[in-house]
């Protein structure tokens, strides 16, 4: 499988337009690595995860034709994961010369709100599936995705995603906090054997190693190492983290160092991966 980031960085953004941080202010200069823009992923270039506020330039960027996306899923509805209204712009009359419809896949919340912004959508254009925590489901390009509960917000069901095909398993872990105890059992129970997982990092150090609503550095090593001792992951599992904010008090080089000696990517807008 063929993973490519379109965006990894927290709801703010790197440098976040209103922010006069040291780390946004060097990020304003150095460019490069350093500037993110929101959470998304593409999966061989036909599955999509979350739809970020810049999403036309994220594609613009990377030279993607999103026609050929067939499935999007969302990991729940806070704004720089669900900027659905670009939607319609596939809607009958405003996209020309799409051959399949997008099957799209969240809890009632994402269904509900994507149908609220697209009335009088045509099955030719949308099928809209409702997902229903730790039952899996075949997706229209063939992927075996299970939504997991998230340790994020409480009133909604959030989700990360356990996504298998050929032989290939990944984890796509964000929002989160550390998992959720029944999260952890499912993946121990499974035993499925992840290849390539993406654990988020919004929080820098916090002291604190099972952090609520998103992982802090020592959560994403805590987490590591329950997968290596629980059988979750195997010796080559690559982890690589994304959702970076200003707030965490890094720049990217910096990350990478932190992250060095546990093996554990950092991620950047553009970066693709292949298992």
């Amino acid at each position: 499988m063929k993973l490519q980031f379109l965006g990894t960085a927290a709801s703010e953004g790197i440098p976040n337009p209103f922010c006069k941080c040291q780390i946004c202010e060097k990020s304003r200069i150095i460019k490069g690595k350093n500037i993110r823009t929101r959470s998304s992923v593409v999966i061989d270039d036909i599955m999509q995860i979350d739809f970020a506020p810049e999403f036309s330039y994220q594609v613009m960027r990377e030279n993607i034709d999103v026609t050929k996306i067939k499935d999007l899923l969302f990991t729940h509805t806070h704004p720089d994961h669900f900027n659905v209204g670009d939607l319609f712009s596939r809607m009958v009359d405003y996209g020309f010369n799409i051959t399949h419809p997008l099957y799209v896949y969240g809890n009632d919340i994402a269904i509900n709100g994507c149908l609220d912004v697209l009335p009088g959508y045509s099955h030719e254009r949308f099928v809209f599936n409702l997902l229903v925590p730790y039952q899996s489901v075949i997706t229209s390009a063939g992927y075996t995705v299970t939504p997991l509960l998230a340790n994020h917000a409480k009133w909604e069901f959030c989700y990360i995603y356990l996504i298998e095909k050929d032989g290939k398993t990944i984890l796509h872990g964000h929002d989160s906090g550390y998992f959720p105890e029944l999260t952890w059992q499912w993946l121990k129970n499974s035993g499925k054997k992840i290849d390539l997982a993406i654990f988020e990092c919004t929080y820098g150090y916090k002291q604190n190693d099972r952090t609520n609503n998103h992982m802090s550095i020592e959560s994403v090593i805590s987490a590591q190492k329950r997968m290596l001792d629980e059988g979750i992951f195997h010796s080559s599992t690559q982890l690589i983290t994304s959702h970076h904010s200003h707030s965490s008090g890094f720049m990217h080089d910096e990350l990478v160092e932190i992250f060095k000696p546990y093996n554990i990517e950092v991620a950047y807008d553009g970066l693709i991966k292949i298992i």
